[in-house]
């Protein structure tokens, strides 16, 4: 039965340094947050169309000014103006959404990475406990039954670590795709360091997102629009009925416009706490890193000085491996709520996500 665990276990893990010494070949890519953003707003396939778009809708403008059919009417002025300021939206909005998934790409990898690293040292400690029950079945005080359940352990460890291992490569694919890269570049994050995060009033967020929304912008010209609208009828006197219509577009424009000032300053409030609860989290991850590691350094030398075995070094080290994945974690979350109420407020800018 040992015979069988080894055979498999080196095969599994011969194909994973097979696969790692296969990356190592290829050219590496060293990128931070800001050298991502960079990469994904030059070379994003759905950013450009999203962009060309935007430019056809400004052609489309200016090639009926030019022919002189907006100067007939300001209602065809104030619709052109909504449909532009409709793709305008769509366009920033892509873009946004474009950034925030970008930074988060390099959280991800980062916890990938960490995971990777701890499941790579829980398949060295269940190996160890492996080797001990092996031992103590060959002197008769543990059967075979014992074997058999920590050869399951082992290898349910052995299949985490590798499914880790071909997940993190999916990733590196996604990633690679959304920042224009070549398939043969191998991307390697730059060291994480926690930055400053601002505090943010919760009501100077909430008037800077009504000031810059471009949906906001779009609801006031539809508003003035429909009031052209009804003075059009009104001088063209035409029936009650149809004047009765348009002064209830008037009212349900004007509804539409505060229903949609009352859901961001919803939206904005939500996100605003959720940035502050994410600020929070990451003194408190850090609080239990500092712990762990105090409690490895103990545990390390009580293992080199024969007082602890080596598999409570490594369990120690996997603690320490798991706080770390836990404050990246934590950073990340605070990063996408930070960009999120940037977003809101209109104030997402590539230049300044570091």
């Amino acid at each position: 039965m040992r015979k069988k665990y080894l055979i498999l276990g080196c095969s599994v893990l011969l194909a994973v340094i097979i696969g790692n010494n296969q990356i190592t070949a290829q050219e590496n890519t060293v990128l931070g947050i800001s050298q991502m953003i960079t990469l994904a707003v030059s070379n994003n396939l759905q950013l450009k169309k999203a962009n060309y778009n935007l430019k056809n809708t400004e052609l489309e403008a200016r090639k009926l000014e030019a022919e002189n059919l907006l100067g007939k009417s300001t209602i065809s002025d104030l619709q052109k103006e909504i449909v532009l300021l409709n793709q305008q939206n769509q366009f920033q909005s892509e873009k946004d959404q474009l950034l925030i998934r970008v930074a988060d790409d390099y959280f991800r990898i980062k916890i990938s990475e960490k995971d990777i690293e701890s499941k790579q040292k829980k398949v060295e400690l269940e190996r160890l406990i492996l080797e001990d029950v092996e031992k103590q079945v060959a002197a008769g005080y543990s059967v075979d039954l014992d074997l058999l359940q920590q050869g399951n352990e082992y290898y349910n460890a052995l299949f985490s670590y590798q499914g880790s291992e071909l997940n993190y490569q999916q990733l590196l694919i996604e990633v690679k795709n959304r920042l224009g890269l070549d398939r043969n570049e191998n991307i390697i994050t730059s060291e994480l360091t926690i930055a400053e995060f601002p505090e943010m009033p919760l009501a100077e967020s909430i008037a800077k997102a009504r000031q810059n929304s471009i949906s906001l912008q779009s609801h006031t010209v539809n508003i003035k629009k429909v009031e052209r609208e009804l003075e059009v009828a009104r001088a063209d006197d035409l029936s009650e009925i149809e004047i009765l219509k348009l002064e209830n577009n008037l009212g349900i424009a004007t509804l539409d416009k505060s229903l949609a000032e009352q859901e961001l300053n919803y939206q904005v409030e939500t996100q605003w706490m959720n940035y502050n609860q994410a600020k929070n989290d990451i003194i408190s991850s850090q609080r239990s890193l500092r712990q762990m590691e105090e409690n490895q350094s103990i545990i390390q030398r009580q293992v080199q000085a024969g007082l602890r075995s080596e598999e409570e070094g490594l369990s120690a080290a996997i603690g320490v491996l798991d706080s770390q994945y836990r404050l990246i974690s934590s950073i990340r979350q605070v990063y996408q709520s930070y960009l999120e109420l940037q977003r809101m407020m209109g104030t997402l800018d590539e230049g300044d996500i570091k």
